[in-house]
C-alpha cells in the first residue's frame, strides 16, 4: 500500500511540474479597458484615444513604427524600427531600453503584433499595440508627419 501512495504522489508531481513548463500566450487587453493596474509582462491593446492620453501623460513614453513606411506617414515622434529590423536593434540596444513604455503600431495588424510578441519575449514589460494602427491614429485626428 505505502508503494501505491509513494507511486501516485510521483505521479501527481511529474504531471505537476510538466504542467509548468508549457508554453504561456502573452496576456492582451482590449481597448476600453481600465489599463491603469499593472500591465508589466503583458501587451495591452490601446486605441488612439488612450494612445493620445499616454502622449500627454507618460514621460517614459516610447512610439514605436514597424510598418517600414515610416517616410510616408508617421505619428509624431515614432521611431523609425522595421519589424524586421527590431531583434538586431533589441540585441543591439541602439534606441530602446527596457525600462521606458512602449507603444507598438504598424500599417497592418499582423505586423505590430509581432512586434509587440518579439518586446514581450525579450524582457520589455509595459507594451501597448495601438489596434488600428496608422489609419486608426490619422482617422482620430492625430498629429502625423511624412520625411521630405
Amino acid at each position: 500500500m505505502r508503494k501505491i501512495l509513494v507511486a501516485v504522489t510521483l505521479l501527481a508531481l511529474v504531471v505537476g511540474l510538466a504542467g509548468c513548463g508549457a508554453p504561456k500566450q502573452p496576456a492582451t487587453t482590449s481597448p476600453g479597458l481600465d489599463t491603469s493596474g499593472d500591465t508589466n509582462r503583458t501587451i495591452v491593446e490601446i486605441d488612439a484615444k488612450k494612445l493620445e492620453e499616454l502622449i500627454q501623460t507618460d514621460r517614459d513614453l516610447v512610439i514605436i513604427d514597424v510598418s517600414g513606411k515610416w517616410a510616408e506617414g508617421h505619428i509624431v515622434g515614432a521611431l523609425d524600427t522595421p519589424l524586421d529590423k527590431l531583434q538586431e536593434i533589441i540585441n543591439g540596444n541602439f534606441t530602446l531600453n527596457a525600462s521606458k513604455h512602449f507603444v507598438v503600431y504598424s500599417h497592418d495588424e499582423e505586423s505590430s503584433k509581432k512586434a509587440a510578441n518579439i518586446l514581450l519575449t525579450s524582457s520589455f514589460t509595459v507594451i501597448n499595440r495601438l489596434v488600428g494602427g496608422y489609419d486608426a491614429w490619422v482617422a482620430n485626428g492625430g498629429y502625423t508627419e511624412k520625411q521630405p
